[in-house]
């Protein structure tokens, strides 16, 4: 599993901080708008309004950059994870894939063989001929069928 490089704030990987960012001046922006919307009465000044949606916005911010950083975190470990266990599945069945067919592979020349070597002694039987060839050693356990 490779390394991400990582960034000093809160320890977050490089490649995700642009979007984070992103994602963190939307999310107050949109907070600061609903806070002036419910804050602006016509009852304090503008300054007054102003006030109260910083005292707001300031710790919602706050907030709201620990748990984006902490659901990039546990979603990207969680891809991570997730990715590690699919390649090692993935190699697993490789592996098991070629053993498969190296013994099928062997099954079938074995078949082949013994085809070959049977034919041979058909011909030898049929033209009245002594046929001394042993029969080829079966590859699963080193035996040679009886004839």
């Amino acid at each position: 599993m490779s390394t991400q490089s990582r960034a000093t704030l809160l320890s977050s990987r490089l490649d995700w901080i642009v979007l984070q960012i992103l994602i963190l001046f939307v999310l107050t922006v949109v907070y600061a708008v609903i806070i002036w919307q419910v804050e602006d009465t016509g009852a304090q000044t503008t300054l007054e309004t102003f006030r109260t949606v910083v005292k707001e916005v300031v710790p919602f911010s706050q907030f709201a950059l620990l748990c984006i950083v902490g659901i990039f975190e546990l979603g990207g470990t969680i891809m991570f994870f997730f990715t590690h266990k699919m390649e090692e599945a993935t190699a697993a069945g490789i592996k098991q894939g070629r053993t498969e067919g190296v013994e099928q592979g062997r099954a079938e020349v074995y078949r082949e063989w013994l085809a070959d070597w049977e034919k041979r002694r058909q011909e030898a039987i049929a033209k009245g001929l002594p046929f001394d060839e042993p029969p080829p050693p079966n590859p699963e356990n080193g035996t040679r069928p009886q004839r």
